[in-house]
């Protein structure tokens, strides 16, 4: 990919890889924070013949932004029905104890949730470019190099 040496990193089980890989391929993670599927996808299918690092770190991503759709949509829905049944269950009883606060609280703690669980993906989403910074390979990758014989 480029004509950068090969840097090796602390640990002897992972490959030596370039600073120009390094470079995107914690640029891959940083960019998944705010665009999780396409910009990883995109980064894997331009470099899956050309860098094994950058591609694993890519599909990483990928899966990564699955997953942490996934997590979030089942938060939303929760928050949402938690939500409706409240509002519903208000609607029956004639909006007697209806409270400002009560709503509140219900679609506050999904709010809350869903932050949460923002922050939580911010925060993998940095260690992760972190690592790829320092060279270090996906585990699923590592493991893949393991079986094929193709490590270091």
């Amino acid at each position: 990919m480029s004509q950068a040496p090969l840097l090796s990193t602390d640990k002897p089980e992972h490959p030596p890889t370039t600073s120009t890989e390094r470079a995107v391929a914690s640029m891959i993670h940083i960019a998944g924070i705010f665009a999780p599927l396409w910009v990883p996808l995109l980064a894997w299918f331009i470099h899956r013949k050309t860098s094994r690092f950058i591609a694993s770190h890519a599909w990483q991503e990928v899966v990564d932004g699955i997953v942490w759709k996934g997590i979030f949509l089942i938060a939303l829905i929760f928050s949402l029905v938690r939500g409706a049944l409240f509002l519903i269950n208000q609607f029956q009883t004639n909006w007697e104890n209806f409270s400002w606060v009560a709503l509140g609280w219900q679609f506050g703690t999904g709010v809350a949730i869903t932050l949460g669980l923002f922050i939580w993906n911010f925060g993998q989403a940095l260690n992760q470019a972190n690592k790829a910074r320092k060279g270090y390979w996906p585990k699923r990758e590592l493991k893949k190099q393991a079986k094929q014989g193709t490590l270091g």
